[in-house]
């Protein structure tokens, strides 16, 4: 099975709020997605299946990205966007502030990683939903 790339936007597409974030998962495992990566700086998506990758823009925006982690201030940013106290946008601002390079959705295992720019593990929270 092939990623789509309009399968993926598609599914995206749909999700209307972060409510909706626990059944995107669940589409994107029936669409053979394993795993996302977002990619702060970039303001990219790169879904990956068992064989290959696929990178989307969508609604990405390159921020930047501070030189230090910062643990406390990527949790704060996570907690309030749970809350839905603001946009993507001003999401990937503040995981740029905390020094989040890139942040990983992993299907299988089931967590979301949030990593700084010497790839080490800030943050990981568990999916909902799946």
């Amino acid at each position: 099975m092939t990623l789509n790339y309009q399968d993926i936007e598609k599914a995206v597409n749909s999700e209307e709020d972060a409510g909706g974030f626990a059944k995107l998962m669940q589409d994107f495992r029936q669409l053979g997605v394993q795993k996302y990566d977002y990619l702060v700086q970039e303001g990219l998506y790169r879904y990956f299946d068992a064989d290959s990758h696929v990178d989307l823009k969508m609604n990405g925006v390159p921020k930047q990205v501070n030189a230090v982690g910062d643990a406390t201030k990527i949790k704060s940013a996570v907690k309030q966007a749970q809350a839905g106290q603001f946009d993507f946008e001003k999401f990937c601002e503040l995981a740029g502030e905390a020094g989040v390079l890139k942040w990983t959705s992993d299907l299988v295992s089931k967590e979301v990683t949030y990593y700084d720019s010497n790839d080490v593990a800030l943050l990981i929270e568990p999916i909902p939903g799946l």
